[in-house]
């Protein structure tokens, strides 16, 4: 069953595990399995691949020229997210084609035609899947198998370098408004900033900010969800609740087996070239410069200064164009039919031709 549809501008305006803010994928429509997209140049397949006992089912989008072409995994955000996602999967993964570059989005497990149950997956979970579709295409004949990568947004981005932190296949890393360090102080970060775009007083943001807080706080320690449960019952007629958004059992317990990850001891492993990507808009992670700096301290421990770093004036979370970056702007620009994001001008660009420069056109 596919996730109910939401606005591409909030696909991962999320909580680090994904639903604390009642975001799901929106769906898109997608080409059938091995359609030729007319004047495109590139083809798309349905595929599978396994990662332990899930069998993930995704679309791989294809140059239409013969020849062996670089490769990129799309490692999704947070909650329940489908090859689609939102519009995204199809947008990048026909950029990418066009380009000359082979593109996978798989559904998430337990999402669209995929296996398993993507609440019950820790950081560690994730990055080893983002392996499994790395080899997954290095085996295949179209695909140059040492110059396969991984574009990782929102949570993906967290996800992204912990993968290729504990692989040597990864070839790349294009990391797009990932939350950086410890995964356990993003809510606190998105709350207050979402609330401040929105226009909310001073006071709300203070409240808001300062239950966030505690719900983190219970959700680290060890009590049982109930005392979450007793909290919400007496702030959800707050006029700040919906925009901080309702926990239930099922986040609750998926949320404890993620919020200690902390992303700054991966970057100090990743050896191959990175590009940094945010939106200076950006509410769900909050303002990019301490974002970065955690990548470049991790990066340079490790002896790895092959980074390179663009952020975007005038765009959001999922790099999309925007004033403020909350969710009411969000709302208020909330296309009526499916459509591909309306991505900042230059961010598809970027990432071909920074790809070109290291593996060539």
């Amino acid at each position: 069953m596919r996730p109910r549809p939401v606005l591409t501008q909030l696909l991962a305006v999320c909580f680090v595990t994904g639903s604390l803010c009642g975001c799901g994928g929106r769906t898109a429509v997608e080409p059938k399995p091995e359609e030729h997209a007319p004047g495109q140049e590139m083809t798309i397949e349905e595929i599978r691949f396994r990662h332990g006992d899930n069998l993930l089912a995704g679309g791989l989008y294809r140059p239409a020229r013969p020849g062996r072409h670089p490769a990129v995994a799309l490692v999704l955000g947070s909650g329940a997210r489908d090859r689609a996602y939102g519009g995204a999967g199809p947008a990048l993964g026909r950029h990418f084609a066009r380009s000359g570059f082979v593109c996978l989005a798989w559904d998430k497990p337990g999402v669209g035609r995929s296996t398993g149950d993507f609440n019950a997956q820790t950081f560690r979970d994730r990055a080893e899947e983002s392996l499994a579709a790395v080899r997954f295409l290095r085996q295949r004949p179209d695909v140059r198998p040492d110059q396969v990568g991984l574009w990782g947004h929102s949570q993906g981005g967290m996800v992204a370098p912990l993968a290729a932190s504990l692989s040597g296949q990864v070839a790349f890393v294009i990391e797009v408004s990932g939350w950086q360090g410890a995964a356990w102080r993003q809510d606190a970060v998105r709350v207050e900033a979402e609330l401040r775009a929105d226009g909310f007083s001073e006071a709300d943001v203070k409240e808001a900010t300062a239950f966030a807080r505690l719900r983190m706080d219970l959700i680290r320690g060890t009590g049982p969800y109930e005392e979450l449960a007793r909290v919400q019952e007496k702030v959800k007629g707050k006029p700040w609740f919906k925009a901080v958004h309702f926990c239930d059992r099922t986040l609750f317990d998926a949320a404890r087996r993620v919020v200690e990850y902390d992303t700054g001891p991966s970057w100090e492993q990743v050896r191959c070239p990175v590009l940094v990507i945010y939106g200076d808009k950006d509410t769900s992670s909050g303002p990019p410069d301490e974002l970065v700096a955690t990548i470049r301290r991790g990066l340079v421990k490790g002896g790895n200064d092959d980074v390179t770093v663009r952020i975007f004036a005038g765009a959001d979370h999922s790099l999309c164009r925007s004033e403020a970056g909350g969710r009411k702007e969000a709302l208020a620009k909330a296309p009526k039919i499916d459509v591909a994001p309306a991505f900042v001008p230059g961010y598809l660009d970027l990432m071909t031709a920074w790809l070109r420069q290291r593996f060539g056109p």
